[in-house]
């Protein structure tokens, strides 16, 4: 039907009178029931859609489905049926701005308003659930916000009941592609699995925190990969002070749907959760200076000889040194800070001095937190320079003002540590293909290789993202994450099967998984447990 035509027509019984809205499923008016002496919003299905019988069938159902809520922010259905050959749903009319309008209007929303708009809204979902409605649609455009900031959730036409699998039809994906759980690209049986609203939900409540979609994308094959291969975003990188929500969102968009809220109500409750703790997280103290000395265990700082390198987008959650094995990282506990005024040294091991001036504990210090700063600068290489002066001005014991210390460029202050054993390097050959999302080292948001061991294997599997590295001695070790909850695995000694591929074992329970340029093959007593096609594969 051809967009406003049938504005100041009769349509049955009804007056159409103004257009409200066009959407992929038809048109929305404003309408006078003439029979019932009332306005109401009338919706117009397409006109090709009547020519469908199961999509008949399936409307007649779900609609009657629907008109059954009871739920306050569900939008009440009157009346639906078929005239002139033309399926229509007879609404309440509510006057209100619809969600993406407001949070275009007005940008990011405070905390308390996105959340108490969640609430409703979770509210009308779980409803919806406990009769068998999958909504499928769950987006901005589809909540209606009156101007007591009352929230609807509107447009259940297309809602899909759990007891109707037989009227799936083809599975075309309906919902708005910004907003759909993972699974829904992939399975359609997904689609009556309440979890997919939840985690609509999430996107919701972070698009109302921050102003932005979670995954901005400009095509179909972006949005896909964005959904089902990137983490989910954290409000905290987009508005400061919002920390307490990134686990709440994280939640809610987890790609493996059993690891999401089991009820839209549980979403809504651990987002009020996070409403008190708005600002008090580790986004609003990232700006305070608060230095952690380390004291090491001998006079000269050790450094460690492999540092870890830190992937972007993982936070730190302290800052201690990190003793680093090829796989596995063990945090050091910090010790106490020391005396304000430390009392010199009088015998002992020899330490070098300040020539003239400060007593050995204060160069000790010194040394301590220079050489820990510079270490941490090395293992950050994103971390600015600015930042680790800061620290270290603000961590260093004055000396008393009686003390004067002149320091030269050619003053050796502090001997340097032992250098770290050295290997011939050898020359490492170019990657042949390429992966996106990576680099030399592996995938920039992990997983990835260590600081200075490149990636001779990276793959892209249909579930998986995996790199074998190689270290400077040349042994390999094996990371794989799981795209649908982001769980990795780490193993060492993977062997070399030729044309880039790697047999991996894992000494514990004797798994195999058995990498090649077409999949990712899981092998455990003999038996194929796993199998995933290989998408993208890389080797040197």
């Amino acid at each position: 039907m051809a967009t406003g035509s049938r504005v100041g027509s009769r349509f049955g019984r009804y007056e159409l009178r103004r257009l409200l809205g066009v959407g992929g499923m038809g048109e929305v008016y404003e309408a006078y029931d003439t029979s019932k002496s009332r306005t109401v919003a009338l919706k117009l299905l397409d006109v090709g859609l009547a020519r469908d019988p199961s999509y008949v069938e399936r409307f007649r159902r779900e609609s009657h489905s629907a008109a059954r809520l009871q739920e306050p922010h569900v939008i009440p259905v009157h009346d639906w049926g078929e005239i002139d050959g033309v399926l229509f749903i007879d609404m309440r009319l509510v006057v209100g701005q619809d969600l993406k309008d407001h949070i275009r209007s007005r940008g990011p929303l405070p905390p308390e308003e996105a959340v108490s708009l969640l609430e409703q809204i979770a509210s009308a979902l779980d409803a919806a659930h406990e009769v068998g409605l999958v909504h499928r649609d769950v987006k901005p455009a589809n909540i209606l916000v009156t101007r007591g900031s009352f929230a609807y959730l509107v447009d259940f036409g297309i809602a899909y009941s759990d007891s109707d699998a037989q009227l799936t039809g083809t599975g075309s994906a309906v919902g708005s592609f910004a907003y759909m759980a993972p699974e829904r690209f992939v399975d359609s049986d997904s689609k009556s699995d309440p979890t997919i609203d939840i985690y609509s939900l999430a996107c919701v409540l972070y698009q109302s925190l921050t102003g932005e979609v979670p995954f901005p994308a400009e095509s179909f094959p972006v949005a896909i990969h964005s959904h089902q291969m990137l983490p989910p975003p954290r409000p905290s990188a987009k508005v400061g002070g919002l920390g307490s929500f990134d686990e709440v969102v994280a939640r809610g968009m987890a790609k493996d749907s059993r690891q999401r809220y089991r009820t839209a109500g549980e979403l809504a409750a651990a987002a009020r959760a996070a409403v008190s703790r708005v600002g008090h997280g580790v986004a609003a103290n990232a700006g305070r200076v608060a230095p952690t000395l380390v004291r090491p265990a001998q006079p000269q700082p050790q450094l460690p000889p492999a540092p870890t390198r830190v992937a972007p987008g993982m936070e730190v959650s302290q800052p201690n040194p990190t003793w680093h094995s090829p796989l596995r990282t063990h945090p050091s506990a910090p010790l106490p800070l020391p005396p304000r005024n430390p009392p010199p040294r009088r015998g002992g091991q020899t330490t070098p001095i300040l020539a003239g001036a400060l007593g050995a504990s204060v160069v000790v210090l010194v040394a301590v937190i220079v050489a820990w700063f510079l270490w941490e600068n090395s293992r950050h290489d994103d971390s600015p320079v600015s930042a680790i002066t800061t620290s270290v001005s603000s961590a260093v014991v004055v000396a008393p003002t009686s003390v004067v210390v002149t320091t030269r460029p050619t003053t050796p202050q502090v001997a340097p540590p032992p250098p770290a054993p050295t290997t011939s390097k050898e020359s490492v050959p170019s990657l042949s293909g390429s992966v996106s999302g990576a680099d030399d080292q592996g995938f920039i948001g992990g997983p990835r290789c260590n600081a200075a061991n490149p990636a001779y294997t990276i793959g892209r599997t249909t579930g998986s993202r995996i790199v074998v590295c190689r270290t400077g001695v040349g042994r390999y070790y094996y990371k794989g994450v799981r795209n649908s909850d982001n769980l990795g695995i780490e193993l060492d000694d993977p062997v070399p099967t030729g044309d880039g591929g790697f047999t991996v074992t894992n000494r514990k329970d004797g798994t195999q998984y058995v990498i090649s340029p077409t999949g990712l093959t899981v092998v455990q007593n003999g038996r194929t447990v796993a199998s995933e096609t290989m998408i993208e594969f890389a080797s040197r």
